[in-house]
C-alpha cells in the first residue's frame, strides 16, 4: 500500500508535463502555417533567393510584383500569394508604369493578325438612308359639297375607293331652287332670240345681259358648262341636274346614298388625285443637318423590288416628332400609271453633298464604349499602341468615319484586333490605378489605415 500511494502522484505528473509539451507543439506549428498562408511577407527577399524589394529596373522603376494566377495580387517585394501560395514574380516595366501603352511581341502581332490604316483627309461621301411612306398629296384633295339643297335621284360614284374620271358624272340631284334658276335661264333666251332684228343695240345688250346672269348664276352652283347649255335650249327645265367630277381621281369618304336628302354646305365625297404622291421619309438626327431642299432622292418598294422611282425634295417639316424623335423630308413622286399607292412603305436614299476635308479613318477602328470613343494608334516603337480618345462625326457610304478630334492625317491606327489591345490597355490601367492607391495607402499614418 505504501509503495502503490508513493507512485500515483508521479504518474500524475508525467501526465501533465507530456500535456502542455503536446499544446506547445501544436502552437508553434499553427503559428507557422499562418505565416505560410499571409505570406510571411516580414521575411527578408535575400532568403527566397528573389530580387530586392528595393530593386530598381534599368530605367530606374521600383520593382513591383504580382502573381501569375490572381493579377489583383500587387506588391513592391518578392514573396508568395496570400491567395494560391504561388511565388510571386516581377512585373514588366511598361504594365508598372503609368502609361496605358500596350508593347506586344512583333511575332504575336503577326499572329493576332493585326491590320492597321493610315489617317487620310479627303471627301466623305454620306448617303441618308430613311424609312417613308406614301401618302395623298394635299392638293390632290378635292371634296365634292353642294351650295343649293335636295334630294339626291340617282348616284353614279356608288362605290367607295371607285375610280372617276374628270367631268365624268356623280351623281343627280332634284332641287326645287334649280328648278326656278332654270326657268329663269330659259325664259331669258327664249326673250334674246325673240327680238325684233331692227332692235336697238342697248335693247340687245340688255337681253344678253339678263341670259349670262342666269349662266352665272348656275355656274356658282358648280353646274358643268355642257349642263348650263343643254338647260338653256330645252323647252322645259329638266328635273334634275347633272354634277359632275372637278378632277380625276378616287371616290373615298362617300356620305350619300341614292335617294338621300342633302342641304348646302353638306361634305358628299371626297376624291382623291393619286397621279402624284408625297413620299414621306422619317430622317434621324443626326442626319438631319445634311438634309435640304433640292437634293435628289430614290424609293423603292417591297412590290416593285426592280424599280426605282426618282424625285427631289420639296420640302423640310419645321419641326420634329416629339415621340420618334425623327424629322421628316417630303418628296413628291409622279404616279400616271398609278403604280404606287398610299399607305406603301418605301426604302428611302437621299444623295447628299460630300463633305470636303474631313479626317477619315475605317469605321472598325474607332471603339465605342457608350461613353467613349477609343481608337489604338501605332508609335514609332515597333509592336507599341496607344490607346487614344477620339470624337467621331459623320459615316461615310464606304465604311470611312470622320474624326473631329483626337487623330490626325498619317497616323496610323489599329482597324484588326484592337479589342484584345483595349483589355490589355483596360488592364493595364487597373494596375496603375492600384498601385496609387497601395503607394497612398502606405504613405497615410498608421492610426489612418487602420
Amino acid at each position: 500500500m505504501t509503495s502503490a500511494s508513493t507512485s500515483w502522484p508521479k504518474l500524475i505528473l508525467v501526465a501533465l508535463v507530456a500535456t502542455i509539451t503536446g499544446v506547445a507543439a501544436a502552437t508553434v506549428y499553427q503559428s507557422r502555417r499562418g505565416d505560410v498562408e499571409r505570406g510571411d511577407r516580414r521575411a527578408p527577399a535575400a532568403t527566397t533567393g528573389d530580387v530586392s524589394s528595393e530593386a530598381a529596373d534599368g530605367h530606374g522603376h521600383k520593382q513591383w510584383w504580382t502573381c501569375g494566377m490572381h493579377p489583383q495580387v500587387m506588391q513592391d517585394h518578392s514573396g508568395v500569394c496570400p491567395i494560391c501560395h504561388m511565388k510571386l514574380v516581377p512585373m514588366r516595366a511598361d504594365v508598372a508604369g503609368t502609361s496605358g501603352r500596350v508593347v506586344i511581341d512583333p511575332t504575336v502581332v503577326q499572329n493576332m493578325g493585326v491590320r492597321t490604316a493610315p489617317v487620310t483627309r479627303g471627301a466623305l461621301d454620306v448617303t441618308v438612308r430613311a424609312a417613308g411612306i406614301l401618302k395623298v398629296p394635299e392638293p390632290g384633295l378635292h371634296e365634292v359639297s353642294l351650295k343649293v339643297g335636295g334630294w339626291i335621284e340617282r348616284l353614279y360614284a356608288d362605290t367607295d375607293g371607285m375610280y372617276v374620271k374628270k367631268d365624268q358624272p356623280l351623281f343627280e340631284l332634284y332641287s326645287p331652287e334649280f328648278q326656278v334658276a332654270a326657268e329663269e335661264l330659259m325664259t331669258a333666251t327664249r326673250a334674246f332670240k325673240s327680238l325684233d332684228p331692227g332692235a336697238g343695240e342697248a335693247v340687245r345688250k340688255e337681253a344678253a345681259g339678263l341670259v349670262e346672269s342666269a349662266k352665272r348664276k348656275l355656274r356658282l352652283w358648280d353646274v358643268a358648262e355642257q349642263d348650263i347649255e343643254a338647260t338653256a335650249k330645252a323647252d322645259r327645265p329638266p328635273r334634275t341636274v347633272v354634277f359632275r367630277s372637278p378632277v380625276a381621281g378616287h371616290v373615298v369618304e362617300k356620305t350619300i346614298v341614292q335617294g338621300a336628302a342633302v342641304q348646302a354646305g353638306m361634305k358628299l365625297m371626297l376624291i382623291e388625285d393619286h397621279s402624284t404622291l408625297w413620299l414621306d421619309a422619317e430622317v434621324y438626327p443626326q442626319q438631319q443637318g445634311m438634309v435640304s431642299v433640292g437634293q435628289r432622292v430614290e424609293a423603292r418598294v417591297e412590290s416593285m423590288p426592280d424599280k426605282t422611282f426618282a424625285g427631289a425634295v420639296s420640302f423640310v417639316y419645321p419641326h420634329v416628332d416629339h415621340m420618334a424623335r425623327t424629322l421628316t423630308v417630303r418628296t413628291p413622286i409622279d404616279n400616271p400609271d398609278h403604280e404606287l399607292r398610299p399607305g406603301m412603305y418605301a426604302s428611302v436614299t437621299i444623295v447628299t453633298r460630300p463633305v470636303e476635308g474631313a479626317v477619315l479613318v475605317p469605321r472598325e477602328a474607332v471603339i465605342d464604349t457608350g461613353t467613349r470613343q477609343i481608337a489604338f494608334v501605332a508609335t514609332a516603337n515597333e509592336g507599341s499602341f496607344e490607346p487614344r480618345d477620339v470624337r467621331t462625326g459623320l459615316v461615310g457610304d464606304d465604311d470611312k468615319v470622320q474624326i473631329l478630334e483626337g487623330l490626325a492625317p498619317g497616323e496610323i491606327v489599329v482597324n484588326s484586333g484592337q479589342f484584345l489591345m483595349d483589355v490589355e490597355s483596360r488592364t493595364i490601367e487597373a494596375i496603375r490605378k492600384l498601385r496609387r492607391s497601395t503607394r497612398a495607402d502606405r504613405n497615410l499614418p498608421r492610426t489612418d489605415r487602420e
